[in-house]
């Protein structure tokens, strides 16, 4: 599992085309900037034993608190959100870190992809 990163100008575009998901599975994304705005995220659930997923992005491993960017409101098997003006965040390593958190099952295969602005 990797996430391919790519940009022209100040947008960025991430694909991550996971695996084996399970709830606790997580992604570190190197985006290679440290701040930003994410504009989009689409997460779908393509195959395995869940039902939906629940994502969610952050600064840090393990996003709680503080550190998160962006989670999920409601689980679905497929989630497309558009944030309006765009979630900010800033961070020291110019990582993102990404969980998918399907409901059920570690056999889950999800793709996401994420659009993000460079800086504020």
């Amino acid at each position: 599992m990797s996430a391919q990163v790519s940009r022209k100008g100040q947008e960025i575009t991430v694909v991550i085309a996971q695996t084996s998901v399970g709830a606790s599975t997580e992604i570190e994304i190197p985006l290679g900037i440290t701040r930003g705005r994410l504009l989009r995220i689409i997460a779908d659930k393509t195959a395995g034993s869940g039902s939906n997923v629940d994502p969610i992005l952050g600064i840090a491993t393990n996003p709680a608190g503080t550190n998160v960017v962006f989670e999920q409101a409601t689980a679905a098997a497929l989630v497309d959100n558009q944030i309006v003006g765009g979630a900010t965040f800033s961070t020291n390593t110019g990582s993102l870190f990404y969980r998918p958190k399907p409901d059920s099952g570690s056999d889950n295969s999800v793709t996401t992809i994420l659009h993000i602005l460079v800086g504020w």
